[in-house]
């Protein structure tokens, strides 16, 4: 049913369409809040059509609006309905410029992928991206939910990218680590300190440093090493790059 006439935005499919293949959640969720997020964020001026800024500025409330276990956070089938029959115009609007009619691979995952790749569907990525970001409030109201790791990880495509589509992302105090020492305010204030006369670009510096993050973590038990080690490690990597990148010996 998705083929190249949907993915183009030339065709809708309704819940009537899909209505042999859809089964209950269980309980109701209301998504307006996401609609009238949505709407605000087309409608700002500073946030540009498939900007990663649309993740970032609206996954604080599409995470306390589907407030799902991460056992129904995993079953795809919840996605796919969102993003082909509730929010079609949302996932154009972001990903539309990845579709190509010769190969429309990188855009039908943006509708269907989901489950345990938390790195394509359109929706399911920001809802894990907040999920491994957020920090609790100790009211343990939604509402006073910290998500500003969560906005400067999605605000950097490269670093959210590179974090949802590998398996360290799973264990929260290594994303939490990722999230503050590589993103841009960080990368930046490193800078403008003056040790690199010609450093290079923050997405080389993420995309390197989560390589070899990668890398290190398939000798090391990560859930054997403390919160300092894990700190310690990836500012270890992440100056090793910059050092290197920079034409360090």
């Amino acid at each position: 049913m998705i083929d190249n006439r949907f993915l183009a935005g030339d065709r809708e499919l309704t819940e009537e369409d899909l209505r042999p293949y859809l089964q209950p959640l269980g309980r109701s969720i209301d998504l307006s809040p996401i609609d009238e997020r949505i709407e605000e964020i087309r409608a700002d001026s500073e946030i540009g059509a498939q900007s990663s800024l649309i993740d970032a500025e609206l996954a604080p409330t599409l995470h306390r609006a589907l407030d799902l276990t991460r056992n129904e956070a995993a079953d795809a089938g919840l996605w796919h309905y969102l993003c082909v029959v509730r929010f079609p115009e949302f996932v154009h609007y972001r990903w539309d410029h990845v579709y190509d009619p010769e190969s429309p691979g990188n855009m039908e995952e943006k509708f269907l992928k989901a489950g345990t790749d938390a790195y394509s569907n359109a929706l399911h990525r920001i809802w894990w991206g907040a999920e491994l970001t957020y920090e609790k409030a100790e009211s343990g109201d939604i509402k006073d939910r910290d998500y500003s790791r969560t906005k400067r990880v999605l605000g950097f495509q490269e670093l959210a990218n590179d974090i949802l589509d590998h398996d360290f992302a799973r264990y929260i105090p290594v994303t939490h680590a990722c999230g503050d020492l590589l993103c841009h305010d960080t990368l930046n204030e490193i800078k403008e300190e003056g040790t690199y006369n010609n450093p290079p670009s923050n997405s080389n510096i993420v995309s390197r440093t989560t390589t070899l993050l990668r890398e290190e973590l398939t000798v090391r038990r990560v859930e054997m090493m403390e919160e300092d080690d894990i700190v310690e490690t990836i500012e270890d990597l992440r100056d090793d790059v910059m050092r290197r990148e920079a034409g360090w010996s």
